[in-house]
C-alpha cells in the first residue's frame, strides 16, 4: 500500500525538478539576450598573406542585423581542447568593469554598421592547431555579448560581409 504512495511522491518530484530545470533554461535564455537582432559571429582560419610570417590569422564575419551600431572586440588565442570538448557559447558578463572585458585585451577593435555584416582579420597571439575567438560585442541597449567561437581548419564563414580588411578601415 505505501509503494504506490511513494511513487506518486517521486514522480511529482521529478516533474517539480524538470520543472525548475526548464524554468532556469527560460530565464537563463532571455538574460543572455537571445533576441532576433543580436550580433551573429563566424570564424574561419587563412594564411597571414606574408611570406615571412608564420602564423595564421582568423578571419571574423560579424552579421550586425540591428538598425545601430555595434562595437566588436576580438582576439584568438590557441586553444588546447578540440571543439567537442569545449563548444562555442554565447555569454552575458556580469561585471562588465574587468580589465580583460576592456578595449587594451582585444588585438582587433572596430564598429559594424547597422545592417551590415563585415569581416574582420585577427592576428593569432602564437601558433597552434585550433583557435579560440572571443568576440566582445557592445549591443544596443548597454548589453555586452561574449561570443566564443572554437576555429580550426575546418572552420568557414558562414555570413557574406564587405571586407573591411582590404580596404584598410580594420
Amino acid at each position: 500500500m505505501g509503494t504506490p504512495l511513494l511513487d506518486l511522491a517521486l514522480a511529482c518530484g521529478l516533474g517539480g525538478l524538470a520543472l525548475a530545470g526548464l524554468g532556469w533554461l527560460a530565464v537563463a535564455g532571455f538574460r543572455h539576450g537571445d533576441r532576433p537582432l543580436d550580433a551573429r559571429v563566424s570564424a574561419e582560419l587563412r594564411d597571414s598573406g606574408q611570406p615571412d610570417e608564420p602564423r595564421p590569422v582568423v578571419v571574423a564575419a560579424i552579421e550586425n542585423p540591428s538598425g545601430a551600431a555595434v562595437l566588436v572586440g576580438l582576439a584568438a588565442r590557441p586553444s588546447r581542447l578540440p571543439a567537442l570538448l569545449k563548444p562555442g557559447s554565447v555569454a552575458v558578463p556580469a561585471l562588465t568593469s574587468r580589465r580583460g572585458l576592456r578595449a587594451g585585451a582585444f588585438e582587433t577593435v572596430s564598429v559594424v554598421p547597422a545592417r551590415a555584416t563585415v569581416r574582420l582579420t585577427v592576428p593569432v597571439s602564437a601558433t597552434g592547431r585550433r583557435y579560440r575567438l572571443v568576440a566582445a560585442i557592445g549591443q544596443p541597449g548597454g548589453r555586452l555579448r561574449l561570443h566564443k567561437v572554437p576555429v580550426d581548419s575546418r572552420s568557414r564563414l558562414r555570413h557574406r560581409a564587405r571586407d573591411l580588411a582590404d580596404r584598410g578601415s580594420a
